[in-house]
């Protein structure tokens, strides 16, 4: 108990709390780095905490296609160290398992499963999760409320698998995004301008934002996809002076 003549200084236990999550998020099951200190600075541990829940998600008609939040994932799929199978689960079988090398990851690697609802992919991913077979299981869903939210970052806990939920609307019906609180970070991909070689396209890129990270803060990014970097398949090429989402083109088109 505090003495009668003291207060609590809040800013010292805002330090304290940060510390102590960051001594808990990825301190099990280690951290996937990302070569970069700006990122290192905003995440606990200094990376993505591995055997935690992730959520991507994308604006405007990325949000559809659903093509730039599955190569920034599949490059994160790529670098992780645990060299066990991934899980793909989706209701919208169009993933192209050709162009994954272009982002690092072996295709051999990848167990699909293909489902017919939002409900049904989370039930799935919890599973497979649980299991503890794989090194990561993603899944695209477009609704994520707070309990299958907080199912799955249990199920990551429990066994050291790592999920990510790709938030997608193949069909277009998109809903209020419902705060998924038990996400260790949530990130938003758009696309970004690849800078060409020898009059071809250059590799991948994308602006990134670190919306939200569980003992971190928020964070801005233009990073490139290198498959030839096992150990980091994502370059960070700028970074940006805020964290402000993506704009919505559909909104901008209008």
């Amino acid at each position: 108990m505090l003495s009668p003549g003291l207060r609590p200084d809040h800013a010292a236990l805002q330090v304290l709390s940060s510390r102590l999550h960051a001594s808990q998020v990825g301190a099990t099951y280690g951290v996937l780095r990302f070569g970069d200190t700006s990122v290192a600075a905003c995440l606990p541990a200094g990376g993505l905490a591995l055997g935690n829940l992730h959520e991507i998600g994308a604006c405007g008609p990325e949000a559809e296609t659903g093509t730039v939040v599955a190569g920034f994932a599949a490059c994160l799929l790529a670098g992780l160290p645990d060299r066990r199978p991934v899980f793909w689960i989706a209701p919208c079988c169009d993933l192209h398992v050709p162009g994954l090398p272009a982002y690092g990851l072996d295709p051999g690697r990848l167990i699909l499963m293909h489902t017919s609802t939002d409900a049904q992919t989370l039930a799935a991913m919890e599973t497979a999760l649980r299991a503890g077979t794989a090194a990561a299981v993603l899944g695209e869903v477009g609704k994520l409320g707070r309990l299958p939210a907080r199912r799955l970052q249990m199920a990551c806990r429990k066994r050291g698998s790592t999920g990510f939920v790709l938030r997608r609307w193949p069909y277009g019906r998109r809903e209020t995004m419902e705060e998924a609180t038990a996400a260790v970070t949530r990130w938003e991909v758009a696309p970004a301008p690849s800078e060409a070689t020898f009059h071809e396209p250059g590799s991948a890129r994308w602006r990134v934002v670190l919306q939200r990270a569980r003992g971190g803060h928020e964070g801005a990014w233009i990073m490139e996809a290198t498959a030839d970097d096992a150990a980091h398949p994502l370059r960070v090429v700028a970074g940006l002076a805020d964290a402000a989402p993506a704009p919505d083109r559909r909104r901008l088109a209008g």
